[in-house]
């Protein structure tokens, strides 16, 4: 890609998601969340292959109308209220409108289907972007409404988050889209708590981008696209490895790894408010993200390879050129939980 282009494109989608943590104005909101979309389909299609330009084209119709619905609900609150002010949306049906349209951004179920085919159509460090950073700015906006957001609507479309991200990652075998659902699931847990306890929901959200982010580092140093080629990533690379190991770990939410301490969190507050029923629905369906995650330590750390799987194995050279975020951020998933007692 062009430089300037690259830089254009970059600095549109930074500066469009910074903006949207400092604006109170929904039409402002709009267009930042309109110029994010923009930046960020040319950088899908990228690859130039037919399945990029696929994934580009359903990522832009399904941003473009999210955002409009978005944009009819504020508009639909202006007429009654005179008022286009964030903090000031009373209107209940408004509100509820552009809850479900930053879901449909966010990847929260029932609006999930767009984001396995889009992150399976394009590059390993652009879906490590729209699974991390462009969740920014719709969870952004949901934080400054939190106070107006609908509780049961919020929660349930956590559970079933949860619940689909674990049972649609039981049938992958291609890392991204398998890394698609344990972002839907993720994305349910950040929900859980946004209005009744949003520090809970940020701090998640920095954990699971704390998390992913080696993990997608790690996928994208080692060339691995499926389960089976992680197999093989111990006899190039063994401290990669281990890297990923616990990574997918503390993804997972095991203690004593960081992952532990957002659901820790989450259950603990769900169990303040008397909502033991809901708790237990989420804790018991973590349970099959919990058996994706295992499945990729056992393929990765716990066998020895060409018997990993039935299957021929692709042998793979890892590229040597490694990150240093990579082994900072994984020793961040790995050590922060003693830190919880004082979040």
């Amino acid at each position: 890609m062009n430089p300037m282009s690259w830089l254009t494109i970059t600095s549109s989608i930074i500066l469009s998601t910074t903006l949207i943590t400092s604006t109170t104005h929904w039409l402002m909101t709009w267009v930042c969340l309109e110029i994010n979309t923009l930046s960020m389909t040319p950088i899908i299609s990228k690859p130039n292959h037919p399945r990029a330009t696929e994934a580009a084209t359903k990522y832009f119709l399904t941003q473009t109308l999210a955002s409009t619905t978005m944009l009819f609900a504020a508009t639909m609150n202006a007429l009654s209220t005179s008022n286009w002010d964030m903090n000031l949306t009373s209107m209940p049906t408004a509100t509820t409108i552009i809850t479900l349209a930053l879901m449909m951004k966010m990847a929260a179920a029932p609006f999930h289907f767009w984001l396995p085919e889009v992150s399976q159509g394009t590059t390993t460090l652009t879906t490590l972007t729209i699974l991390t950073w462009q969740k920014i700015a719709p969870l952004m906006i949901l934080l400054i409404t939190h106070n107006k957001t609908n509780t049961t609507l919020t929660l349930t479309s956590a559970i079933l988050s949860v619940t689909i991200g674990g049972l649609g990652g039981l049938n992958q075998t291609q890392m991204r889209k398998l890394m698609a659902f344990s972002s839907i699931a993720h994305t349910g847990w950040v929900l859980t708590t946004i209005t009744m306890a949003p520090n809970i929901s940020i701090l998640t959200f920095i954990i699971y981008t704390t998390a992913t982010t080696p993990m997608f580092l790690s996928i994208n140093l080692s060339n691995t696209t499926t389960i089976k080629d992680i197999g093989t990533m111990w006899t190039t690379s063994p401290h990669l490895m281990l890297v990923l190991s616990i990574t997918i770990l503390s993804l997972a939410g095991l203690p004593p790894l960081t992952g532990f301490m957002p659901k820790w969190l989450i259950l603990n507050k769900m169990i303040y408010h008397n909502m033991i029923i809901e708790a237990t629905m989420m804790a018991m369906t973590s349970i099959l993200s919990l058996y994706m995650y295992m499945r990729l330590v056992y393929t990765s750390s716990m066998t020895l390879s060409p018997h990993t799987t039935l299957m021929p194995l692709k042998w793979r050279m890892t590229n040597k050129k490694h990150h240093l975020m990579t082994s900072t951020l994984t020793m961040l998933t790995a050590l922060f939980l003693p830190m919880s007692p004082n979040m």
